[in-house]
């Protein structure tokens, strides 16, 4: 998150030193992760996911610049309920976790999480962010439902993009709030 919130920053500076019109936004996507009940034998475990996403688009609505990030809360409870995870534990981000994440050994490319979403970034700079919303996905089973259907991305990014277009589409739409409010 303090990367997403670096970049922001970046963004805002970058629009400020040209007489191009840029419009910035956020947004966040939240989603239960996997879930389970505590036993007698195991602890429970209540996980969710917030994805995030940072765009700047310019006044023709071509993406200047996006950047996404995932952080995963893991909290581990016993079976009377009781949280036992120290809740002063800070959750890394997946982009801070870098090879940590240990996403590789699972990817049928070889690559780890940053690396995969460098490249879904990086195929969405330049394009109208309605050309990136719109980037066809297909389901690759019950976990992977929006894995991408795009050749050139298919070959750079082979996990689930649907929180990411889903975070991106919220970005965009209030980056229009800031491009309309600077309208009137």
């Amino acid at each position: 998150m303090k990367k997403i919130v670096a970049i922001t920053l970046a963004l805002l500076a970058l629009a400020g030193c040209s007489s191009e019109a840029y419009y910035m936004g956020l947004g966040m996507v939240n989603s239960i992760g996997s879930s389970k009940s505590a036993t007698a034998e195991a602890a429970g475990l209540a996980q969710a996911d917030v994805t995030s996403a940072a765009i700047l688009v310019d006044s023709n609505d071509t993406i200047v610049d996006i950047s996404f990030d995932v952080v995963q809360t893991k909290i581990n409870f016993d079976a009377t309920g009781a949280i036992t995870t120290d809740l002063a534990t800070t959750f890394e981000t997946k982009k801070e976790l870098k090879e940590g994440y240990n996403m590789k050994p699972a990817s049928p490319i070889g690559k780890e999480w940053y690396e995969q979403i460098a490249a879904l970034e990086e195929y969405a700079t330049g394009k109208t962010a309605a050309d990136f919303l719109a980037t066809a996905t297909k389901a690759k089973d019950e976990h992977h439902t929006a894995v991408p259907d795009v050749e050139d991305l298919a070959s750079t990014c082979t996990m689930d993009i649907g929180d990411f277009l889903a975070s991106a589409q919220k970005a965009y739409d209030n980056a229009m709030l800031e491009k309309n409010a600077a309208a009137e």
